[in-house]
């Protein structure tokens, strides 16, 4: 747990971190999915329980996949210690996943922290880290044979995965998911439930093919073409 009073680096601006506050650390990237970060940071920053950052390799801004620029609150000469290490992805993470020092960060960074999460193909960087050695992991289910890569992450086609101090989201919208039970797991579940409310959190959604269960085979097939097609160096 935090004690310090470190203040925001030079990036974006934030609320100086509060002394007691778990430090939750959300890794931000070039051509990220900027809903893998921002879901998560939206429903953790209003939840106000915890100090919610952003970091990256630098404190400027980086390009997304919305066309949007991210600034990063911190870079990681400054950042914070993360009680909380969330790491989102991109629909090709394969240039964090080579960095080395992006690679070197999050697994000091990872082996420091009480709890070491992800969302969709965040799992890939942490599974590169070594960070998810013998542990269970969800993951988008199109990018699932890309784990085949690491043979001592098991994969595990649920929305949440929790084992042990890892916890895991599953595809883009299940950081939803993966943040609320975040609050449950560690401000109890009460918290969590309030959040859920407050957010009016009831996803109906319209077409009821988000599960590829239930997805016909030829759109299946489409979607897991063109995710192949975006990162093809993840399926050897």
């Amino acid at each position: 747990m935090n004690t310090s009073s470190h203040s925001v680096g030079d990036g974006g601006l934030a609320t100086p971190l509060e002394q007691g506050k778990l430090n939750i650390g959300i890794f931000l990237f070039p051509g990220m999915t900027m809903m893998d970060a921002y879901a998560p940071l939206q429903v953790l920053a209003v939840s106000g329980l915890f100090n919610v950052f952003t970091f990256a390799k630098t404190p400027s801004p980086l390009p997304s996949d919305a066309n949007v620029s991210l600034l990063p609150n911190y870079g990681f000469a400054d950042t914070p210690p993360i009680d909380v290490l969330i790491v989102p992805g991109g629909a090709n993470p394969s240039d964090q996943m080579q960095d080395e020092e992006v690679v070197d960060f999050l697994r000091r960074s990872g082996r420091a922290a009480k709890y070491v999460t992800s969302v969709c193909t965040g799992a890939l960087i942490l599974a590169q880290t070594g960070l998810l050695d013998g542990y269970r992991t969800a993951i988008h289910w199109a990018y699932a044979d890309a784990l085949k890569a690491f043979p001592n992450v098991t994969f595990e086609s649920r929305r949440i995965v929790h084992d042990r101090d890892r916890i895991s989201g599953g595809g883009i919208t299940a950081g939803l998911d993966f943040a609320l039970y975040l609050i449950g797991e560690i401000a109890g579940k009460q918290q969590g439930a309030a959040m859920e409310l407050l957010l009016e959190y009831d996803p109906a959604p319209p077409f009821q093919v988000g599960h590829p269960a239930r997805a016909p085979l030829a759109l299946k097939q489409g979607i897991q073409a063109k995710v192949m097609e975006l990162a093809p160096g993840l399926f050897g």
